[in-house]
């Protein structure tokens, strides 16, 4: 769901109390408890800023408790995170808390790694301030392992300058595949020899931003229950080949690479980009006259959701107090400061609804009104192995590599193999 650019960190909440107060202007009651808990969670700036916060007031009611954080950028994707986290458990090192997002929740659940928190839930009626739909999804067989914070869905960023500059209008609710294509090629700006100086459009390189193509066309690359391929519908090698003709056939975009377009999209070298909430940060460190439009469709309007939320590990030593902390975690303070800052969309609608968070950009409004059509991002208990063959099979049919009949077949035989090694596995 999320991808940003920075180094991993660690940080103590004893240094964080060191700090001045946050003057909530409410008393306190003090716990005499003494521990010391560890967090492994995900982000950059925005979401370590709403985490140093919360951990700050945790400390005024556990002042004796030490919070040690390791924030993790999530640059090379959920699958390494996944990765990462099951190591963590094999080797005795768990956290006691985890950041995570949907991408993983079934493949940690699938191993029973966190607690239920169903009476956990039930017992704080602030919870109701969230989206039930994301608690649902939060959700493994039954049991709530999940307490929802910021959500992503993709939109198409867009840059209003180089809109304006070229005489187009913004995008309009509603718009379809023909007027986006349309849109891309009056933005892609190029010399007399040919080479491009504008792109219109970046076709995504990772898989949380193509998939809304995918969905807008009635179909997914998995079955609707995360079981299976489902690439060898016609739909899917449909959606593939619009976005390949928009490389090769209309030159509105380059072949996706490695890295994905950001900083280009900052300096105005691409006028329309997927993404979602997170990009608002850096589009105000760069001045950016951003705005939002909901995808285009082709068969119905969709987009994709991820979201993140905490766990509580079954091994942690003191559930309570991280019970404790995932309260102060995703409190209401906590999601108004991080979406302020373009961290996400907040689960909670109140502070999704506050007024600087709907300040930027102009049709912020649009995140949470999207919600109702969002369609959940394919996260199947063994997505790690999903995602790399996915993208492996996809980047190479976008470059003219594999055709999409052979691409399509390829990633298909990959992953039903992937599926029955994942029954196999969970004793299916």
């Amino acid at each position: 769901m999320f991808r940003i650019s920075r180094r991993n960190l660690l940080v103590s909440s004893a240094a964080l109390a060191a700090g001045a107060g946050l003057g909530l202007g409410r008393a306190v009651a003090q716990s005499d408890a003494t521990a010391t808990l560890k967090l492994q969670t995900f982000g950059g700036d925005a979401e370590l800023a709403g985490i140093n916060s919360a951990i700050q007031r945790f400390n005024k009611a556990y002042p004796n408790v030490t919070v040690e954080v390791s924030i993790d950028p999530i640059s090379t994707g959920w699958g390494d995170y996944v990765t990462k986290v099951l190591g963590q458990f094999t080797s005795g090192s768990a956290a006691d808390v985890y950041g995570t997002a949907i991408e993983t929740f079934q493949a940690f659940s699938a191993r029973g790694l966190f607690l239920p928190l169903n009476d956990f839930v039930a017992a704080n009626s602030g919870f109701s301030d969230f989206a039930p739909s994301l608690f649902e999804q939060g959700s493994y067989n039954g049991n709530i392992n999940y307490i929802p914070i910021g959500w992503n869905n993709i939109m198409i960023n867009y840059n209003r300058d180089l809109f304006d500059k070229a005489g187009v209008a913004y995008p309009a609710r509603g718009w379809t595949w023909e007027q986006f294509r349309e849109t891309a090629k009056a933005l892609t700006v190029k010399d007399g020899s040919g080479n491009v100086s504008q792109f219109g459009y970046e076709v995504p390189n990772q898989n949380f931003f193509v998939l809304p193509w995918f969905f807008s066309n009635g179909t997914n690359i998995l079955s609707a229950d995360w079981t299976a391929s489902n690439m060898l519908d016609p739909k899917v090698a449909e959606t593939l080949q619009f976005l390949y003709d928009l490389i090769h056939v209309d030159g509105v975009s380059p072949i996706p690479g490695a890295e994905a377009m950001d900083n280009q999209f900052f300096a105005g070298q691409v006028a329309m980009i997927n993404r979602g909430q997170w990009i608002v940060q850096n589009a105000k460190k760069n001045n950016l006259n951003m705005d939002i439009a909901v995808p285009p469709q082709k068969e119905k309007e969709a987009t994709i959701i991820g979201f993140g939320a905490y766990a509580i590990a079954k091994s942690a030593a003191n559930a309570d107090l991280a019970k404790a902390l995932v309260l102060e975690l995703t409190s209401e303070e906590t999601q108004r400061e991080q979406g302020e800052r373009g961290g996400g969309v907040p689960g909670r609608k109140s502070a999704a609804s506050s007024e600087a968070f709907l300040a930027f950009p102009p049709s912020a409004f649009l995140y949470y009104e999207t919600l109702p059509f969002t369609t959940p991002v394919p996260s199947p208990a063994n997505f790690q192995e999903v995602e790399k063959i996915f993208i492996r099979h996809y980047t190479a049919m976008m470059s003219g590599q594999e055709t999409i009949a052979d691409g399509t077949k390829a990633a298909d035989a990959e992953l039903s193999e992937s599926f029955t090694r994942l029954k196999q596995q969970l004793g299916g």
